[in-house]
């Protein structure tokens, strides 16, 4: 990694937040969160974000958040980015079990209906997706369009998202990536194939979710996607640490999938609500986005497309933040309440930002991962070496250095402790305040 960028991510951060935060969400989502990640023993970040693209997708067109200037849909692209054995695919197929459900009640009634319409004639019966995998862009656009007329969102989910990225490469000929970028952006678009009628797809409303290994990064996103904007369209999470495994004998309570199910449940049933920002929110959005901006204007062409899809990201996951944070009581023996307000508040907007900084860092780190590095760039055992030579033999923090470059804190004392010209700095892991941020760190010492 350039020494550059490095200096330039850590001037731009404060500490990122090493696991999605969830201290914003009501009492009863951190609670279905915190049990799902233990029993399951994986990241914590998994479950959170797996809870988004769900609520997400039951949501969908239903939702809408409005700046003052745009209007905003909460679909989210999710990628979790862990190796083989992080045990990411047992508690996300878990937590889908009621679309799994709903889309079975779904298919049964398509069944009577077409029965139906076979024997007695009439309007020929649409089919309301709400989950598909293994599907072709073009038995995807042909579910969209039946969407057309409909609020619930659309929910694509891979296990390994490498499966469908592979069928991006090899329908990418036909101008999928362009169509893709519409369905993310809710613009309406025309499909025209030799092989079926005209389509005009006229209101897309897509969440994806899947799981990739970083070992397979490289060869299933293309860079080229990079500077067409769909690499940047995609929240990845990224965990720097996974929980070790020590095999509990747990198993999931009954309440908390109660609970789940409750919550789904009823917002399948959620109306229509625009969204709006409270003052409060509004001034915290424009700092961000300012801040953001400014970041932007520094960076190379790639980077600087994170941090633009970034201004739009929050608003998608500040709308369903709002969703899952609503303080409402539930009632006498219920889990979960429909938001009555309309509002999004600071501290929704404060929390969603503080998200966005864990986002922003795990997209460099795919960035990373995808772009590879040249012979003549810094491997991270150079640059740790370089940074702790910058500091004149002053005390280091080991750990504020091991989360800025993204590799841990063993790894951080082994090459210091191996590297002979280093021999002599002493490293104190407690030189830090609580108070103390990396880029503060970065101004003394460097």
């Amino acid at each position: 990694m350039p020494i550059g960028i490095l200096l330039w991510v850590l001037s731009s951060y404060e500490a990122p937040p090493h696991e999605i935060p969830i201290w914003a969400l009501r009492l009863e989502v951190q609670g279905i969160i915190n049990r799902y990640a233990e029993v399951f023993e994986c990241s914590r970040d998994f479950i959170t974000a797996a809870v988004y693209a769900i609520v997400s997708t039951i949501c969908g067109k239903h939702i809408e958040l409005f700046d003052g200037k745009y209007n905003n849909n909460p679909n989210h692209w999710i990628c979790v980015v862990a190796p083989s054995g992080s045990n990411k695919s047992a508690p996300i197929k878990a937590l889908l079990e009621p679309i799994f459900k709903e889309e079975k009640l779904r298919i049964k009634k398509f069944k009577e209906e077409y029965r139906e319409y076979k024997k007695n004639g009439g309007e020929e019966p649409v089919r309301d997706r709400l989950i598909v995998s293994d599907v072709t862009p073009e038995g995807l656009y042909q579910v969209l369009a039946d969407k057309d007329n409909t609020k619930a969102g659309l929910l694509l989910y891979r296990d390994e998202i490498k499966g469908f990225l592979d069928d991006m490469n090899r329908y990418n000929s036909s101008g999928e990536i362009s169509n893709y970028l519409s369905i993310y952006d809710g613009t309406p678009f025309p499909v025209d194939r030799k092989t079926q009628e005209p389509q005009w797809i006229s209101n897309p409303f897509l969440c994806i979710f899947g799981g990739i290994q970083p070992r397979a990064i490289a060869n299933a996103f293309k860079p080229s996607w990079a500077d067409e904007g769909f690499v940047q369209r995609w929240l990845y999470v990224y965990p720097q640490v996974l929980p070790e495994k020590e095999y509990k004998d747990n198993v999931l309570d009954e309440m908390y999938k109660t609970a789940w199910y409750e919550m789904t449940d009823k917002l399948s049933a959620i109306g229509d609500m625009k969204l709006l920002l409270s003052t409060e929110a509004k001034v915290l959005l424009t700092e961000f986005n300012k801040e953001t901006a400014k970041k932007e204007r520094d960076a190379d062409p790639w980077v600087a497309s994170i941090l633009s899809k970034i201004r739009i990201q929050i608003e998608k996951w500040c709308a369903i933040t709002h969703i899952l944070s609503c303080g409402e009581s539930a009632g006498a023996g219920q889990y979960f309440a429909l938001p009555t307000s309309m509002i999004i508040s600071e501290e929704e907007m404060r929390y969603s930002i503080e998200c966005m900084r864990y986002f922003e860092y795990c997209g460099y780190r795919m960035l990373k991962q995808m772009k590879g590095y040249s012979s003549n760039e810094m491997t991270k055992a150079q640059l740790i070496a370089e940074l702790v030579k910058r500091t004149e033999r002053q005390k280091l923090n080991i750990q504020k250095l091991a989360d800025a470059i993204g590799v841990s804190r063993q790894y951080v004392s082994k090459i210091v402790n191996q590297a002979s010209e280093l021999r002599g700095c002493t490293c104190d892991t407690f030189q830090l305040t609580d108070n103390e941020d990396v880029n503060s760190w970065r101004n003394r010492n460097l």
